[in-house]
């Protein structure tokens, strides 16, 4: 049996498909819950692209909004109907999915992220996934003041929220186990680790800016496994992966480490929905050949705190040459 439990939700399988493109429409949907998913993540709604947008739509409509009143009231109406857009996904999933349906919201303001939150709470959607993306680029700006705005925004989240609630967060922080535990505090139910930031590049042909390479690698899930393994036997809330997770021997890691569950999209994009089977299957057939006959039987077995040697995590150098 391969079942397992998110934020008290009962998956089918821990296999969770990410927020992305895999998740955008109601027919990529079904097929993901055909291949055997344990949830889905709809894709991000983001405050930044809609705003964008809308910005755009006023510029192509000048001529007929010579008044302040008229482009205020374009801009909500645009905003409206990005906003009902995603909710009409989100009911049209619900109806139509028998997994658990996870909204996901990146947003710049604070009280835009709730409001979107709290509206797709009410829309029917079993949890809601906070993706948290700030570039602290002011020098003025202290670390602590970072983590406080990190803190204060989960606080009227966790206020505003009556769902489960997960949190997607980048790993750069000054003290990520205190940031961790803090949440925990707060009651958030979940963390996604990590975040996996847009990545600036430059075209030196053309001279100008381009994006990195989007897609996760296979070798890049080694943060999120060492957090895991640090912090999921020191706090309530679910710990799952998220970057560079590609197989069913990664899955096992992540479980292994204290994950219930693992977060796909790249290796889905690159290998077809025939990859969430063959995960299952693996982590299935690795299971007997273990003779665990339940996730829960083996979830956390190497973490920090079930480890004579839980000082490994924490390494950060090599002790040897590798040859």
């Amino acid at each position: 049996m391969i079942k397992t439990e998110y934020m008290g939700l009962e998956l089918r399988s821990p296999v969770i498909i990410a927020s992305g493109p895999l998740t955008q429409n109601i027919v990529s949907l079904k097929k993901c819950e055909e291949a055997g998913c344990g949830a889905v993540v709809l894709k991000s709604i983001f405050e930044e692209q809609i705003e964008a947008d809308v910005q755009k739509e006023i510029e192509g409509n000048a001529d007929y909004l010579q008044h302040s009143s008229a482009e205020d009231f374009f801009a909500s109406s645009s905003r409206d109907y990005y906003i009902d857009r995603y909710m009409k996904l989100l009911t049209e999933a619900k109806k139509e999915l028998h997994i658990p349906v996870i909204a996901s919201v990146c947003a710049k303001t604070m009280d835009t992220w709730i409001e979107y939150a709290e509206r797709f709470a009410k829309c029917g959607a079993d949890a809601i996934e906070l993706d948290y993306y700030p570039i602290s680029s002011n020098a003025a700006v202290a670390g602590e003041d970072v983590d406080k705005a990190l803190l204060r925004f989960a606080e009227k989240a966790r206020a505003a929220i009556d769902v489960p609630l997960s949190m997607k967060i980048g790993y750069k922080y000054s003290s990520l186990a205190n940031i961790i535990s803090s949440l925990d505090k707060i009651g958030i139910d979940g963390l996604v680790l990590f975040n996996r930031f847009f990545r600036p590049d430059i075209d030196i042909d053309k001279i100008e800016m381009s994006a990195g390479r989007p897609a996760s690698s296979p070798d890049e899930y080694g943060e999120a496994l060492r957090w895991i393994g640090l912090m999921s036997g020191e706090v309530k809330m679910d710990l799952v992966g998220n970057t560079g997770i590609h197989d069913g021997k990664t899955v096992v890691k992540m479980l292994l480490s204290g994950a219930p569950a693992a977060e796909i999209c790249t290796s889905v994009i690159q290998n077809g929905f025939q990859i969430v089977g063959s995960i299952n299957s693996f982590v299935e057939e690795w299971m007997k050949e273990h003779g665990f006959a339940s996730i829960k039987d083996f979830k956390g077995m190497l973490s920090q705190e079930h480890m004579t040697d839980g000082w490994k995590w924490e390494r950060t150098q090599f002790l040897k040459t590798i040859n």
